[in-house]
């Protein structure tokens, strides 16, 4: 086993010194892209925005009864023009996966196969798109993954780590899949392959984050994590650091996720601590800019930074309590707000990608209607 010494002086800032140990022998990736970013200098900004959302593509979803979507339904990849739906992302007999047409919203076909027989699951945990073979690979409970062409012809299935109940596995078919799991004072990082075999492990050693103090996600085709104030691009057999979010006082560290968070039976009061520091939910990384979405004070931000200057180019807040919640998208005479229960659009080379809640959804009048399904819109953004 090699050790692999990963740090960046004082980008890292509050963060503790880590050590890797994998199962190869990684290089270190290096610095020399980090966006370095002091979080309470500009905490209080009202909203802003120096980005331009162009191109906006708007289609509403079929309505046959297969195609209609629950409340839960979550983008999990883009293949050409189609795009993937997790349908009902809690356990449970209804998961499944929807494929529709981008351009038309028409629904190209469902892949459901609850059930215990080969290439069948219990539900679906997460999703990784092979592109170039147009196949999709079901991330499942039981540690399984099953390989499916999107034409729903099962190919195969592999068995995946065990884990001590960490974050799901997230990845692309290009750069791995990876998988979190935390436990003896330390958190560990397995990388997988695309046919799920063992790459690598990656151990931070003295850090052993839970749920909240730690955000873990896919960004097209890369797999992004936060180690305290700096988040990292994975790779195979290593780390590169993106950015560095100082969030200061208001860091939400493992120290202080178990004294507001753990063991606390009382949610109520344990949610009011939480407002009181910033929690990590969603990074995008889509080269010349860096986002991040995180909770703070009872209302959901995302922010938008250069990546050349680090200088905050966009910010957009809300509450779910607001008349009009949820990531606002410009579509003709009107706003969209994206705001469903995962309101963070999908970046899928270079273009963004969300659901539009059917109580935003509008015809091509412009008019809003109660027998439609809902709609898939997509965007660009110019600036810095």
């Amino acid at each position: 086993m090699n050790l692999l010494k990963v740090s960046i002086g004082a980008l890292l800032l509050s963060l503790p010194v880590l050590s890797m140990t994998t199962g190869c022998s990684p290089q270190d990736k290096g610095n020399g892209d980090v966006t370095i970013v002091d979080m309470l200098a500009e905490l209080d900004r009202p909203d802003f925005s120096e980005t331009n959302i162009t191109d906006v593509r708007y289609a509403l979803l079929d309505t046959a009864s297969a195609a209609l979507l629950s409340e839960n339904s979550q983008i999990m990849g883009v293949i050409g023009d189609t795009v993937i739906i997790h349908d009902n992302t809690n356990m449970g007999g209804g998961s499944r996966l929807l494929l529709f047409d981008a351009d038309n919203g028409h629904l190209i076909r469902e892949i459901s196969h609850i059930g215990q027989g080969p290439g069948e699951y219990s539900w679906i945990m997460n999703v990784v798109t092979d592109r170039k073979r147009g196949e999709l690979i079901l991330l499942t409970g039981g540690a399984k993954a099953h390989r499916y062409t999107t034409g729903d012809r099962y190919i195969e299935s592999y068995d995946m780590g065990s884990t001590h109940g960490g974050k799901l596995p997230v990845g692309s078919a290009e750069l791995g899949i990876n998988e979190t799991d935390a436990y003896d004072g330390n958190l560990y990082i397995y990388q997988y392959d695309d046919r799920v075999s063992p790459v690598d492990t990656l151990v931070i050693n003295d850090y052993e984050p839970k749920w909240i103090s730690i955000a873990f996600n896919l960004s097209d085709k890369e797999s992004l994590i936060n180690i305290v104030d700096t988040v990292y691009s994975l790779v195979p057999g290593g780390m590169i650091p993106v950015a560095v979010l100082s969030r200061g006082s208001k860091a939400l560290t493992p120290e202080v996720e178990r004294k507001v968070y753990i063991g606390r039976s009382d949610y109520e009061q344990a949610q009011k601590e939480r407002d009181g520091y910033i929690e990590f939910l969603h990074f995008t990384n889509d080269g010349p800019r860096f986002s991040v979405a995180y909770s703070y004070s009872g209302r959901i931000v995302f922010d938008t930074y250069s990546h050349s200057s680090g200088k905050l180019i966009s910010r957009r807040s809300f509450s779910y309590d607001d008349e009009d919640s949820g990531f606002p998208v410009p579509y003709e005479s009107q706003t969209i707000h994206i705001k469903r229960a995962y309101p963070f659009p999908f970046l899928n080379d270079g273009r963004f990608y969300a659901i539009v809640h059917e109580d935003e959804t509008a015809g091509s009048d412009g008019e809003l209607s109660e027998d439609f399904n809902g709609a898939i819109i997509s965007w660009r953004v110019e600036g810095e």
